[in-house]
């Protein structure tokens, strides 16, 4: 009887110490959801995500440009941008606008990268805009950066 209680109490250990079983394929499943999502869907699941994080937030205190309002899906990224510019920092942008001296994603929202001043860039370009809504919600379903990274390279391949 000793030994059932015991193996039980280590079960249980287990159990609590590797949390839920399936979460990770429950986030895997979610990760890739994201992933292959058009824009329509990825639009409205990052402005829900957005809504969410930031339920109190003033947008209009950013003083966007009115090239941001042009479609739901670019406002969506500028907001993303104002407030997770240092998670869009972590990423290339997969769209080729080096040449035009950006060092990464957050470059393509804002100029130098850094809030205070608009970039237009990401308002014409779905790479762009797309990305970034994608590294948001990855990063809120707590994907790692490494994660994010090899998924990039697969989505918009270079």
């Amino acid at each position: 009887m000793r030994k059932i209680v015991f193996l039980a109490l280590i079960l249980i250990l287990v159990t609590f110490c590797l949390g839920k079983p399936g979460f990770a394929s429950e986030k895997e499943k979610e990760f890739q959801k994201i992933a292959k999502m058009g824009e329509r869907p990825l639009t409205a699941a990052a402005k829900e995500a957005l809504v969410k994080k930031y339920p109190e937030e003033k947008w209009e205190v950013y003083k966007f440009p009115k090239y941001v309002f042009i479609r739901e899906a670019v406002q969506t990224g500028y907001k993303i941008a104002v407030k997770e510019y240092q998670l869009l920092a972590k990423f290339p942008c997969y769209c080729f606008c080096e040449d035009m001296g950006h060092k990464n994603l957050a470059y393509c929202f804002l100029e130098k990268g850094i809030p205070g001043t608009f970039d237009d860039h990401a308002s014409e370009c779905n790479i762009c805009y797309t990305q970034a809504m994608r590294a948001f919600l990855w990063n809120e379903l707590g994907a790692s950066e490494e994660e994010m990274q090899k998924a990039f390279k697969e989505i918009y391949g270079k």
